[in-house]
């Protein structure tokens, strides 16, 4: 692929990021927003929507200190995820508690046998002058990214914005045809070297500690609508559980969503909570 044309790729992506975003709060949210069942996890926490068919998936997330996590958790990822009957696809920013900066990447996961299929499919860094390469670069901590996932005409597309620094990453395009269906939207926290696979190791916080803000979170279905996670369709809380025979230790929680639906904090949980769980919003 020609420079060139990851310029224009980048250029349209950005574009395509600011309208639909736009398209996605300018919504209201409807009175009657569906709340569907907790969702629990071995290795992330956030939020999910189903009940619909999604091709657009956007949110934005502040880039905390990893540092500050450093003997809590070996490593953590900001994410955004699209899933189907036959594909996990995982848009993310990932980082070391030893280190100080978040490394992009696009992982699309066998939804059945769990098996990596591909990794930052045709993946593209650029600077912001506009010059792109395949050399991947990493996003420091402090700044805020925006994800963007989309899936049309048969090929999924991802794009991570960085607002302070003016770099982009971008994967594009992965076919999977025009069959697919997209049922599943998720925007969280991951601890896990996937989706499925729990942390090495993971030890409570004295107290709630925040670990992520996410903010402008907006869908689309395949409809054209747009709205956000606070809709007709029915949006799920995603706890982050240890379990042992009966007892379900809770690692991580998100906040009640904010915003009109368009935003809400993850948390690690302090030792001894052992059910549905509220984190401090603030």
């Amino acid at each position: 692929m020609s420079i060139s044309s990851l310029r224009w790729r980048a250029a349209s992506a950005l574009i395509t990021l600011g309208a639909a975003a736009a398209a996605a709060l300018a919504v209201a949210v409807p009175a009657g927003a569906s709340t569907g069942p907790r969702y629990t996890s071995v290795e992330q926490t956030g939020y999910a929507a189903t009940g619909a068919q999604f091709d657009y998936l956007t949110a934005s997330v502040y880039l905390r200190n990893p540092a500050q996590y450093a003997g809590l958790v070996g490593q953590y990822s900001q994410t955004i995820q699209l899933w189907s009957s036959g594909l996990v696809a995982v848009l993310g920013a990932s980082a070391s508690t030893s280190g100080s900066s978040y490394t992009p990447y696009v992982h699309i996961f066998d939804a059945s046998s769990h098996q990596l299929l591909a990794s930052d499919p045709n993946a593209y860094w650029c600077d912001p002058e506009g010059n792109c390469g395949p050399a991947i670069g990493s996003f420091a901590a402090g700044d805020t990214l925006r994800f963007q996932a989309e899936f049309n005409d048969g090929d999924l597309s991802f794009v991570v914005v960085d607002h302070n620094a003016g770099t982009v990453f971008g994967a594009a395009p992965y076919t999977v045809g025009t069959g697919a269906s997209f049922t599943q939207a998720r925007v969280g926290t991951e601890f896990g070297s996937d989706t499925w696979t729990a942390p090495p190791s993971y030890t409570h916080p004295a107290a709630w500690t925040k670990i992520a803000v996410y903010t402008k979170v907006g869908l689309q279905t395949y409809n054209g609508k747009s709205s956000s996670l606070a809709s007709w369709f029915p949006h799920h809380k995603i706890f982050m559980v240890g379990v042992t025979g009966s007892l379900i230790d809770v690692q991580a929680a998100p906040t009640d969503l904010a915003g009109g639906g368009t935003s809400f904090q993850d948390w690690l949980a302090p030792a001894g909570v052992n059910g549905p769980a509220q984190p401090p919003q603030g």
